[in-house]
């Protein structure tokens, strides 16, 4: 697998960009394996990150540290006590995050009971039912997950109770910008009712993951009736210098 995406990135390296990474910090190439799915490639060969989580990164940076921070490294170093929970392991983010004494990270494990301490501030948890307290985070990151989730509804009421006032959620969901949600899976019994063929992504520990739906712009719809204010920031030229490429992120504030 490794030897096939060296393939790809040098097939593709007219489209390699220079760049500083906000992730890890350095200057680098962003190496591209698809120009197609540029979103989820360009990737730092420092800390691995993709153009998406680099973009999610520049919204941390701005909406939690109003750009005085120029990367994601540099926030153990503040002075805020931000509390920060991400819905993923041994990403680029927990790799600079994991000693921060604020930072908590998950992964969904089906044959773990949702709560578990895998290790130290690293649990098991079910986004529709997660064992924080209320209150507890300034920030939530998410990233293409809730296609996945079952009842995304009371996953996203879960992410507002456990945010403080003011708190954000970053997170990106694959969206038509155009529609209405395409629903592929009917979850409203006990079984799952297939209503389109079956479509899985990629996923690091079980291979592949179910997709439920591909959402719309129905989305905000739901997002406000959690009194969340919600934004969609798409990637610009400008943000190129850090290899962010054909991006969009969603950034829900909780209101006070």
């Amino acid at each position: 697998m490794k030897i096939n995406w060296i393939s790809k990135a040098i097939n593709n390296i007219c489209y390699h960009s220079l760049g500083k990474c906000n992730i890890c910090g350095n200057f680098t190439v962003f190496l591209c394996s698809n120009i197609s799915t540029a979103r989820n490639n360009m990737i730092c060969p420092f800390c691995g990150s993709s153009s998406r989580k680099r973009h999610v990164a520049s919204l941390i940076i701005d909406k939690l540290f109003s750009k005085k921070i120029s990367s994601i490294t540099d926030i153990p170093n503040t002075n805020k006590d931000i509390q920060i929970y991400n819905m993923a392991l041994n990403d680029s983010f927990s790799k600079y995050l994991k000693y921060y004494e604020h930072y908590y990270s998950s992964e969904y494990l089906p044959d773990v009971a949702s709560g578990t301490q895998i290790r130290d501030k690293v649990y098991c948890q079910n986004v529709e039912q997660l064992s924080f307290d209320n209150d507890t985070f300034d920030l939530v990151i998410s990233e293409d997950v809730f296609e996945h989730v079952r009842d995304y509804e009371k996953g996203f009421f879960e992410i507002y109770r456990i945010l403080k006032p003011a708190g954000y959620h970053i997170f990106t969901i694959p969206c038509f910008f155009d529609r209405n949600t395409i629903i592929r899976v009917d979850t409203s019994g006990p079984e799952d009712v297939y209503l389109l063929p079956p479509e899985y992504h990629g996923d690091p520990i079980r291979r592949r993951i179910l997709a439920y739906r591909t959402f719309g712009f129905d989305i905000f719809k739901t997002l406000k009736s959690y009194v969340f204010y919600t934004e969609i920031h798409f990637s610009k030229y400008a943000d190129q210098k850090m290899g962010i490429f054909d991006s969009y992120v969603f950034v829900s504030k909780k209101r006070d």
